[in-house]
């Protein structure tokens, strides 16, 4: 599995000190079962962002995986994340609720609506 950078988180939990140990031990990292939310949003990487990427989140276990398409113009939330075999490639989230830019993005609680007016662009 390859290394991936989301371009927003959300952690479970405030930091203790052996997180941030682990954190500057792995150059910036958290342990993975901080990470309850992961965001990306499309750019030139728009093939990796909605192919591989999701699959690796839901691989890890990641509840929450917030997608901002610019090329489709769609939002999308993804939830329930489903590793049906040894290999994680096949990773995939069970739920997706999706909405075109513009209009609000449901999440689930603890989490607020997002507004995707600000992902618009021309």
């Amino acid at each position: 599995m390859t290394l991936v950078i989301p371009d927003f988180y959300v952690l479970r939990r405030r930091p203790t000190d052996l997180d941030e140990a682990y954190r500057k031990a792995h150059k910036g990292w958290y342990p993975i079962d901080m990470v309850t939310l992961v965001g990306e949003v499309t750019s030139t990487d728009h093939a990796v962002d909605t192919g591989p990427k999701p699959a690796t989140y839901a691989a890890v276990g990641i509840p929450v995986y917030v997608l901002i398409d610019r090329h489709s113009r769609t939002a999308h939330c993804y939830t329930d994340p489903v590793l049906p075999g040894d290999d994680p490639t096949e990773a995939y989230y069970k739920t997706d609720t999706k909405v075109t830019l513009g209009d609000p993005l449901p999440l689930p609680a603890p989490y607020p609506t997002l507004d995707t007016i600000p992902f618009l662009t021309d």
